[in-house]
């Protein structure tokens, strides 16, 4: 018997931040740091990772805005977040069936995003033209709050785990640090 491959599934931005939407970067501090100490903790205990795809990147660009969770909430949307997660997920089928050769650990998610968060996503009704009208953007930004839910990708990455009968466990980055440090 041989030595067992860890794998995580991480979001894409963990690998690839240039894939986010810009923001003030003094904002990601604490995520910046999680993220350093994780992929140390991958390197040191080998871990293997597949990268899951970013569809707000794949469907919108580098040069979108910021969104809320509320404004993804749509069939198309959704549906092309399936179909970004169907190859991905015959992977995680293919390594749970050799559990002697493959330990599939988790998928990791990015907190607070619209998309990837796990316990925390941003909601809020943010819609229409913002303008220059300094009363409607001082609206739209106190209507945005941060809720301890799922964003939209991992409530789909969710069902679709459980229609195929996986058991992936969905973490969030300092989970998966705490994960780590104990192997």
């Amino acid at each position: 018997m041989g030595i067992v491959k860890r794998i995580l599934l991480v979001s894409h931005c963990i690998l690839n931040n240039a894939s986010k939407v810009e923001l003030d970067e003094a904002g990601l501090a604490e995520e910046y740091r999680l993220r350093s100490e994780l992929m140390n903790l991958i390197i040191e205990k080998n871990i293997q990772m597949i990268q899951l795809p970013c569809p707000e990147f794949i469907m919108y660009g580098s040069q979108r805005w910021g969104h809320v969770k509320n404004q993804f909430q749509h069939p198309f949307y959704k549906e092309q977040c399936r179909k970004l997660l169907d190859s991905v997920l015959m992977q995680v089928q293919e390594y749970t069936q050799h559990p002697e050769t493959f330990s599939v650990m988790g998928i990791v998610s990015v907190e607070g995003s619209p998309n990837c968060g796990y316990h925390r996503t941003c909601e809020g009704p943010w819609k229409g033209e913002i303008g220059s009208d300094e009363k409607r953007i001082r609206d739209i930004q106190s209507s945005v709050k941060s809720t301890d839910k799922p964003g939209v990708y991992m409530e789909i990455l969710g069902e679709e785990l459980h229609n195929r009968q996986l058991t992936v466990p969905i973490m969030t980055m300092e989970e998966a640090v705490e994960l780590l440090t104990k192997l």
